[in-house]
């Protein structure tokens, strides 16, 4: 894998706490300077799990709302 590849996770079937667990599982497998674009539903999962990342010292780069009716949400963070 090389730095400039994006990984993905989709945790849309996910419900909080689970949808953290998830992101900072994944991030943990990572190494610093990769990027992991999240999709996520819902604001109350999109806020937890971004709370989580920038506590955790990761960057969030990037913030999409990918459909208005559905509240997906799509999330590009560089981990540390």
């Amino acid at each position: 894998m090389t730095e400039y590849e994006i990984f993905s996770l989709d945790v849309r079937d996910k419900r909080c706490p689970m949808t953290t667990v998830y992101v900072r599982t994944r991030l943990d497998s990572m190494t610093s300077g990769q990027k992991l674009r999240v999709l996520i539903k819902g604001e109350e999962p999109k806020r937890n799990v971004s709370t989580a990342v920038r506590a955790l010292g990761h960057q969030i780069i990037d913030e999409t709302h990918v459909q208005e009716d559905s509240g997906f949400y799509c999330l590009l963070i560089v981990k540390s």
